[in-house]
């Protein structure tokens, strides 16, 4: 710094014209008249110039005390936005601690309403398992009394059979097979081929028929041409009801009896709806 004041003073002197320290006898003012600048300006010089130079140092303590109180004014700013910082750090600290009580809770209690809910299904099949175990009692005593009154013999009839006239017949109206998948067919269903036990019966069934449709029976001359078997039985055919001019025979195919439009024919043992009967005995 007092090497900035004496640059400072070297400047000023520099510029100040040596004329104007002397004398003025128009304006009445004294003036030093330098003869030697070294030796004589020192004590005016200071005098002169101490004014400027308190000036300087004062403005330089101002500056120096701006400089101070800036540079605390950033400090302070700068730790308030430290604790700041510290505080959103222990928010965000607690927030998340808040949040993974409350999410374990949540599931706990899920897990336990869960673990209920399936705890009371397991008592319902059970309750539901029990009951169904005394109603399989039920229906096998029931079985069993059936057995013993008829003698072990005890067959379980589908729903498909509907009962026409006195007893129960399962009539094909839209599948055509042939004589032996028919067969196949009625037996899984607890039936056989039908064969017709009576006008009164034979009847009754017609008027289920499409009369368009030819539905095969249980009845056929496979054994021996002109003598018509009933599947069922193995004897000869206790009904038949022939269409005028039947039997008749257009090809050696034909052995299988079937019923169209209220009469009995002779035709081939391929592709017909069918009529079963519910085996009984």
């Amino acid at each position: 710094m007092s090497k900035l004041i004496v640059l400072f003073l070297i400047a000023v002197l520099a510029i100040i014209p040596i004329k104007s320290l002397s004398v003025s006898e128009n304006s009445g003012r004294f003036m030093c008249l330098l003869q030697d600048p070294p030796n004589q300006c020192g004590e005016f010089c200071l005098s002169a110039l101490m004014p400027l130079i308190d000036h300087i140092a004062k403005h330089q303590n101002e500056w120096k005390n701006c400089d101070n109180e800036k540079r605390n004014e950033t400090q302070a700013k700068l730790q308030r936005i430290e604790d700041q910082q510290t505080e959103t750090r222990d928010q965000i600290g607690r927030q998340q601690e808040s949040l993974e009580k409350s999410w374990k809770k949540v599931v706990s209690e899920d897990i336990i309403v869960r673990l209920n809910r399936m705890e009371l299904q397991q008592t319902a099949l059970q309750a539901s398992r029990a009951k169904l175990e005394e109603q399989l009692s039920a229906i096998q005593e029931t079985l069993n009394s059936i057995k013993n009154k008829t003698g072990g013999r005890v067959t379980v009839m589908s729903s498909k059979f509907k009962l026409i006239g006195s007893r129960y017949f399962y009539i094909e109206h839209v599948e055509t097979q042939s004589w032996t998948n028919a067969s196949d067919s009625c037996q899984k269903i607890g039936g056989r081929l039908a064969s017709i036990q009576n006008e009164e019966e034979f009847n009754n069934i017609v008027k289920k028929l499409h009369p368009h449709i030819s539905y095969m029976l249980g009845i056929s001359d496979l054994a021996e041409k002109g003598v018509f078997i009933s599947k069922s039985t193995g004897k000869k055919a206790p009904f038949l009801k022939w269409k005028p001019g039947e039997p008749r025979y257009e090809n050696p195919i034909q052995h299988c009896v079937a019923v169209k439009r209220g009469g009995m024919w002779v035709d081939s043992c391929s592709k017909h709806q069918f009529i079963c009967e519910f085996a009984d005995n």
